[in-house]
């Protein structure tokens, strides 16, 4: 796990509402600042801008779960291209 203190700016980390907390509909894999992760405050705020009570958000290793899609394209990664053509075809 990565420590706040010696994380690099803008590191990303993903959470889900726990198993029990909500129906299994509402329970897709948000992403989170790092700070999220790290703070005190009662509630988390998504990247898709959903409020999370902290003691419910269950923390993950990216690429588990169903994603919350607004959050995948908040997260500031690369714009999606076209697939290269090849010639002749």
């Amino acid at each position: 796990m990565i420590v706040e203190d010696s994380a690099p700016p803008g590191v990303l980390v993903a959470g889900r509402l726990a198993r029990g907390t909500t129906g299994e509909a509402r329970r897709v894999v948000h992403v989170f600042g790092l700070d999220a992760a790290a703070t005190d405050t009662e509630l988390v705020r998504t990247r898709c801008g959903e409020a999370l009570s902290r003691q419910d958000v269950e923390w993950l290793v990216p690429g588990a779960g169903m994603p919350c899609e607004p959050c995948l394209g908040l997260t500031g990664g690369e714009p999606a291209r076209a697939p290269r053509r090849e010639l002749g075809v």
